[in-house]
């Protein structure tokens, strides 16, 4: 036996002793398998899985102690998840932070507890309940001493209970067990009492040893590059990169130690893990070989250890580090791997040649299924990559975003996609306001192809709202399809329990007991597709809580939180401390200040459309934007040195200037010019004054003649018409008299018409009606009438009828009565009449006109005296007699009418006649008339004509003479202003020129040196005024804000309204009312207060206070109301709400 007694255990199964590696089980990794759930076992895990699973299944409790990322956590869940009977043990996980209180301990236990009976609580039948904490020690310690939580859990293991909150009865626990883990004290975590430390069997668990790490990582390494398939060339670098990564992890720690300023500079295994992580996302083996590898592992360590690093210094000692430690485990030379880096050929590899260093999957669209990771070598074509999902974002968007996606930008676009492609990968972007955290986070989203969510803070978003939008993330991530991103900024913190809840879920992927059970039992179901396609059929058998773990994976996988954070002031250090699963399970990117070439890049984008005279005056002033930013840098360095006071230098003062620059130099230049424009016009006006009074004297002489000679061929006109006038009224009043006569004539033939026509109208329809009847007499009709032998008396009345009309003779017939005798009857021709094909066209075609009056007195007297000579009497006999009665009697009607009409007719022709003589007489005196009239009309015309053109000339004559007045008066009146506003127009002309570079450092003072006193301003426009010279950029000798910006009128009235006429405060007024931003006013004096106070105070002026219980209310409705709001006594923070 070599050893001692502890690298042994005693198996009983066998009766045996083994050293802890023989106990080991055979380890495969599965393929497929993902890394995060990859679990090597070592002689460590294996010792402390026998240790934990003998205790807890005899009731002893137990407490593991060691550093961050050693893995007790994980050894202890798998112990008590997979390792133990899960039908006999139940696992009730929870994770404690330095704000978890006793109250939330509490209820997250009871919420996983079952009533068993009354006063009683439990696991479910047959099962013990393992309670584990994790992080036991990091609870704060509160005012006298104790640490509540921790007070708690030695309640429950001396006591066995403690008291019901809701029932206020004490409660027992049974059946359960206590373990817990924790991290030595230090750092954020503190000392537990003793009186709790004595229930628990102490474990602690050593870091592993490099041996360990290095077979855990070359076997994980080993086992990737082997199932897929890569070079052998490949697979013999497993070694050497888990060496290299090693070397790099411990040279982190010891070199890169925390401070103050630097308490993210805090490095665990997980960071080790992520190196190696990042290096098996290849998934192209082709065209992968040793330089691309190589290459792969300083942008994986880069991003891991480099990317938090915040001075020049540390990034010096980290690049020093890269080259050694590639030279010493590759065998190649640093600068020639990454030589194509060298895009100035300097022949060296320097921090800003690593920056060119990009490995993404972004260049293959988000749709696509497989996006390999791969290098990008083409900085051109990852910025049009970059911008085209830039363009692509803002089409789709509400909230659009303007960026200019300069190399800093994309740099950490590509870091934070690493940081998503990665599962459960999360990300702490720390940097100053403004420098883009947020909008390159929401770009790297929608590169990705993920949900978005951000929470909006309102008057009363609390902890209720707060958990509401928790629920929506985790079911988001959990039972959707999308992966999600909740991107979440310190300035949202409403209060700590928000971090709190963060911390949670990073560290468990839950926030515990945020679900109740009707909810739980909604997701359990959703999530059962998902079960069942990675587990198949299994997935039907699965438990409520099997399926509940299952949604918890999910969404440690598939949820990404990008928290952006600011590292100023304590408040970043502070939750740090207290909640170190901001650093322990997130990618840290640190934001450093705009490089120059980015600085450059943004003045270059948003100065483009500015006109400026050539390209090497924009040039300068892009390079003077950008020495500005870093002036402001080294006098805040400077005036927190002499004074002791901190000012901070941002992005946001960057874009700032050169806002206010494209602002102010457009308006002023406006103005300038319009005042230049007045002057110059004035000019214009007394020089044509001066021109026109000669001009004026020579065309009121010209006018004279011509005004005489107009006004005698109007007198001459106006004779001619006089003459004129008698003879067209004479014949005017003649051809009226005749008109008059005609007119009468006319009238009275117009009388004769009517009573013609009216006499007509009334024979006329009657003609008609019996034309119409004798078409609907058809020939069946007529032979039916034809065929009689013994004829209706009706019908035999009208046909004798018809036959007189026609001048048909009666037959001789013998007398039925006697034959003796012989009778004239009508009914044998009125047979043969009927008979004739003709017979009603004869009818139709019948002279009416001229009918014998014979005839007439026939049908009078003889026919239609009798009773049955009607049309009803005819239609009830036959339908032909009935047509044949109608048209009888309509020729006698017509026959009436015409005889009375005849007369009239004959009159009416004869009137008509004598008329139409009578019109033409008169027609032809008309024309004469007309001929008159036309002529004296043509005269009128010529006279008007000729009048007006006089008045014209009058007026005009006039006008001359008002002109020449009023010329004389304003050259004699202005000649003395001429020369002063030509002295003006040239000023104003100068001052125009002189504006570009006067608006600069105008814009300069306002963007950057508002927090500085006026020593340090002058010191610095000073600066700023030589250097504008030095570039030739056109600029006065003596630039200030008053005379640049100023208006006099304005500031007297400030001065009035109470502020100090001082230069400095006037400065200040200008910044207050030109800048974009709410102004911040350092005022220990008051001035600022009461100026305010007393120009505002006509416009409502709403003074609030941060103490105050409705500033909010007050806030929102000056907003919607357009009135101006003061808001006092602001210190180091601001309400979220306010942001």
């Amino acid at each position: 036996l070599r050893g001692t007694i502890f690298d042994y255990v005693y198996v009983p199964t066998d009766g045996k002793w083994h050293t802890w590696v023989d106990i080991l089980p055979a380890h495969e990794i599965a393929a497929g398998a993902e890394f995060a759930n990859i679990l090597v076992p070592t002689m460590y895990t294996s010792q402390m899985e026998h240790m934990i699973k003998m205790l807890l299944e005899h009731n002893f409790p137990v407490l593991i102690c060691g550093d961050t990322g050693t893995g007790k956590s994980v050894c202890a869940n798998m112990t008590i998840t997979k390792e133990m009977d899960q039908a006999k043990y139940k696992p009730l996980c929870l994770g404690f932070s330095a704000k978890t209180s006793a109250n939330m301990t509490q209820d997250i236990i009871d919420g996983k507890l079952d009533k068993r009976r009354k006063g009683v609580y439990g696991p479910p039948m047959g099962q013990k309940a393992i309670i584990f904490v994790d992080d036991l020690n990091m609870p704060e310690v509160e005012t006298y001493g104790a640490q509540p939580p921790i007070e708690l859990i030695r309640q429950l293991i001396d006591n066995g209970g403690w008291y019901n909150l809701k029932e206020k009865t004490w409660q027992t626990n049974i059946d359960t067990t206590v373990m817990a883990a924790m991290g030595p004290p230090g750092g954020g975590r503190n000392q537990i009492t003793p009186r709790l430390m004595r229930h628990f069997n102490l474990m602690c668990f050593c870091e592993f040893d490099n041996t360990t790490l290095e077979r855990i990582f070359t076997a994980i390494t080993n086992w990737y590059y082997t199932t897929n398939n890569f070079s052998s060339e490949v697979q013999k670098m497993a070694g050497p990169l888990v060496t290299a990564t090693l070397e790099t992890y411990r040279g982190a720690m010891a070199s890169l130690l925390p401070t103050p300023l630097k308490s993210h500079y805090t490095f665990n295994l997980r960071d080790f893990s992520r190196v190696i992580q990042g290096m098996l996302m290849v998934t192209t083996p082709d065209d992968f070989g040793k330089p691309e590898t190589v290459r792969l592992w300083i942008h994986e360590a880069q991003r891991v250890f480099g990317d938090r690093l915040v001075d020049e210094s540390d990034r010096e000692w980290f690049l020093e580090h890269l080259q050694t430690t590639v030279i010493k485990n590759f065998n190649v030379k640093f600068y020639d791997t990454l030589a194509h880096l060298d895009h100035n050929d300097e022949k060296k590899i320097t921090v800003d040649t690593l920056r060119k260093l990009f490995f993404a999957d972004f260049m293959t669209p988000s749709e696509e299924e497989n996006r390999p990771y791969g290098e990008i070598m083409d900085l051109k074509e990852i910025s049009e990559k970059v911008d085209e999902y830039l363009k692509d974002f803002n089409g789709q968007s509400r909230k659009p975003m303007n960026l200019v996606m300069f190399t800093y930008a994309i740099e950490h676009v590509s870091r934070i996609s690493r940081v998503l492609k990665m599962p459960g990968g999360n990300g702490l972007l720390v940097g100053v306001g403004g420098s883009g955290r947020q909008s390159v986070a929401i770009l790297a989203t929608y590169m990705a192809g993920y949900k978005l969510f951000q929470i909006e803070i309102a008057k009363n978003y609390g902890q209720n709202e707060w958990r509401e939008d928790l629920k929506l993330v985790l079911t988001g991530a959990g039972t959707g399809s999308e992966q999600m991103v909740f991107l979440f900024s310190d300035t949202q913190i409403k209060n700590e329990g928000f971090v709190e809840d963060i911390n949670n879920i990073l560290n468990s992927g839950e926030v515990p007991n945020i679900f109740p059970n009707d909810e739980k039992v909604a997701i359990t179901e959703s999530v059962r597709p998902f079960a069942r396609e990675e587990f198949g059929k299994i997935a039907a058998d699965m438990t409520a809580m099997e399926l509940y773990a299952y949604f918890i994976s999910r969404v440690k996988k598939r949820l990404h939180i990008i928290l952006a954070f600011s590292p100023i002031g304590s408040a970043f250090r502070d939750r740090i401390r207290k909640f170190p699963s901001l650093v322990n399970c997130c990618a840290i990117n640190w934001f450093t200040p705009w490089p120059e070439d980015a600085l450059l890049a943004v003045a270059g984008r948003f100065l483009g459309d500015v006109k400026l005279d050539t390209p090497e005056l924009r040039h300068s002033i892009e390079t003077m934007c950008q020495m500005f930013h870093v002036d402001v840098k080294n006098l805040a360095e400077t005036f927190e040195k002499e004074l002791g006071r901190t000012t901070y230098v941002t992005p946001t003062s960057y874009l700032e200037l050169i806002i206010a620059l494209k602002l102010s130099l457009e308006k002023k230049r406006v103005e300038i010019m319009t005042a230049k424009k007045r002057y110059e016009t004035g000019l214009e006006k007394l020089a044509f004054a001066e021109a026109s009074v000669n001009t004026m004297k020579k065309e009121l002489i010209d006018l004279q003649p011509v005004l005489e000679k107009a006004q005698e061929d109007t007198a001459a006109l106006m004779v001619v018409i006089q003459e004129k006038l008698p003879i067209v009224e004479e014949k005017r009043g003649v051809v009226g008299a005749d008109a008059a006569v005609a007119q009468g004539e006319a009238d009275k033939v117009n009388a004769e018409k009517s009573s013609v026509e009216a006499d007509l109208a009334e024979a006329i329809p009657a003609m008609e009606a019996a034309i119409k009847a004798l078409d609907t007499i058809k020939p069946a009709d007529i032979n039916e009438v034809k065929g009689f032998k013994k004829p209706p008396a009706t019908v035999k009345l009208i046909c004798e009828g018809v036959c007189v009309m026609l001048g048909e003779k009666p037959a001789r017939v013998p007398d039925p009565d006697d034959p003796s005798r012989r009778i004239m009857d009508y009914w044998p021709p009125s047979q043969k009449m009927l008979a004739d094909p003709e017979f009603i066209a004869r009818l139709k075609g019948y002279d009416k006109d001229n009918m014998q009056p014979k005839i007439v007195e026939t049908i009078k007297d003889k026919y239609m005296t009798q009773e049955n000579f009607n049309v009803k009497a005819a239609e009830k006999a036959s339908g032909a007699a009935a047509g044949m009665c109608k048209w009888v009697l309509a020729m006698i009607t017509y026959d009436r009418v015409a005889k009375i009409v005849a007369p009239k007719k004959a009159a009416l022709a004869i009137a008509s006649e004598k008329l139409a003589v009578t019109m033409a007489a008169l027609a032809e005196k008309q024309g004469e008339l007309k001929e008159v009239e036309d002529e004296f009309n043509a005269l009128q015309d010529q006279y008007n004509a000729a009048t007006a053109k006089a008045e014209q000339l009058v007026a005009d004559v006039d006008l001359c003479e008002k002109k020449l007045v009023r010329a004389t008066q304003l050259i004699d009146g202005l000649g003395g202003e001429k020369g002063r506003w030509t002295v003006f127009a040239a000023e104003l002309g100068e001052k125009y020129n002189l504006l570009t570079g006067d608006v600069l450092v105008s814009a300069g003072v306002m963007a950057y040196l508002g927090p500085f006193t006026a020593k340090y301003r002058q010191m610095q426009i000073d600066s700023w005024v030589k250097a504008c010279q030095e570039k030739q950029i056109p600029c006065s000798e003596k630039i200030s804000l008053t005379g640049t910006l100023g208006e006099p009128v304005r500031i007297r009235q400030w001065n009035i309204d109470g502020l100090p006429t001082d230069g400095f405060s006037v400065d200040n007024g200008i910044i207050v009312f030109n800048a974009r931003r709410w102004p911040l006013m350092i005022d220990p004096q008051g001035q600022a207060n009461k100026w305010i106070r007393t120009m505002e105070k006509s416009e409502n002026l709403a003074i609030i206070k941060l103490s105050d219980s409705d500033y909010l209310r007050t806030l929102e409705n000056s907003v919607q109301f357009g009135r101006p709001v003061m808001l006092e006594n602001v210190g180091e923070e601001l309400d979220p709400s306010l942001e």
